[in-house]
């Protein structure tokens, strides 16, 4: 447990993981592949992507040591010991080197599994530290976090079965991953500001006005939509749409019964809100794949049990709000 605390993995262990699950269980039905068939190759991907947010995580907090005591941020490496912090570095570089070198020879796969160690070394490590360098490190996060991780689940996993690379399915898996990864650290970004003028961090939130920014959430929203419907489109499955319009529905009777506001990415911290697509991509998305292919391969119902075993919180949280509109509205 106190391994689990210094990786802070409540921090990442849905909002990361489950999104880029989703791209596994996506491309594996965009290529008509069982499931429990998938399950060895995405399995090995998963264990890869648990390492690599391992160090990303120790490796973010071992270099913002000094950042978070100014800031009077808990840091979750200040007290360990510089051995066993190099040591868990050593140990997810040498894992991750493994991982990226039994990919061979799907070369592409390789080269974006090295590039997410690289860009997040590149983002906290001295002298470079691109996290300090505005929109660079903005870029520098969307990529290592979900555009590499994503083009890797997809791209080995139609290697590995001996397809051809999908160019539209792939393309449209990049920019969904790469903006909505673009949301997910300026969002961080703008709520963390005020800690990050504190201790001199400077970084795009930090000089940016959010007012002028709004233009900016609408045109990244935008683009990803766009890609997620071209991914939606290459599988066009009836669970997975229908999932789309209960989101909706979802979403709405958030807004209209718990008074829910909708953000896309600056947020009031005052008022009860909810960000656009969220629970779509953590709940929605991922059972609605699962259960297609539970429907047409008896394995998958145990599939789709050990997903919810493994992420409950998301799919809890949307269950109680579904029963809180429904005690409202009756």
């Amino acid at each position: 447990m106190r391994l689990l605390k210094f990786t802070r993995y409540s921090e990442w262990w849905e909002y990361k993981l489950v999104p880029l699950l989703s791209v596994a269980y996506l491309t594996a039905l965009s290529i008509h592949q069982p499931f429990r068939v998938a399950l060895p190759r995405i399995a090995l991907l998963f264990a890869a992507l648990i390492v690599g947010a391992i160090y990303v995580s120790v490796i973010n907090d071992i270099t913002d040591i000094r950042e978070d005591a100014i800031a009077g941020k808990r840091n979750s490496m200040a007290n360990v010991n510089p051995w066993v912090q190099s040591a868990v570095v050593l140990l997810c570089l040498l894992f991750g080197a493994y991982v990226i070198s039994i990919l061979y020879p799907d070369v592409l796969s390789m080269l974006f599994g090295a590039l997410t160690y690289i860009v997040f070394t590149l983002y906290s490590v001295k002298p470079i530290r691109l996290k300090k360098r505005g929109i660079w490190g903005v870029f520098c996060d969307a990529a290592g976090a979900h555009l590499f991780p994503s083009l890797v689940m997809a791209i080995n996993l139609m290697f590995f079965f001996g397809h051809r690379p999908n160019l539209l399915l792939t393309v449209a898996i990049g920019i969904w991953s790469f903006t909505y990864g673009l949301r997910g650290i300026l969002w961080h970004q703008f709520s963390d500001k005020e800690n990050d003028l504190k201790s001199g961090t400077t970084t795009f939130a930090s000089t940016t006005n959010a007012a002028k920014f709004k233009p900016i959430e609408i045109v990244i929203f935008i683009l990803e939509i766009s890609a997620l419907a071209v991914m939606l489109f290459q599988v066009a499955d009836v669970y997975v749409t229908a999932a789309l319009i209960l989101y909706v529905i979802f979403v709405m009777s958030r807004r209209y019964v718990l008074h829910y506001k909708v953000f896309i990415i600056l947020v009031r911290k005052d008022t009860p809100h909810q960000i656009i697509m969220n629970e779509y991509y953590f709940v929605f998305l991922p059972l609605s794949l699962l259960l297609s292919n539970a429907i047409s391969f008896n394995f998958g119902w145990f599939l789709m049990l050990a997903h919810v075993l493994l992420f409950p919180s998301k799919t809890a949280a949307v269950l109680k709000d579904c029963f809180l509109i429904l005690k409202k509205m009756l």
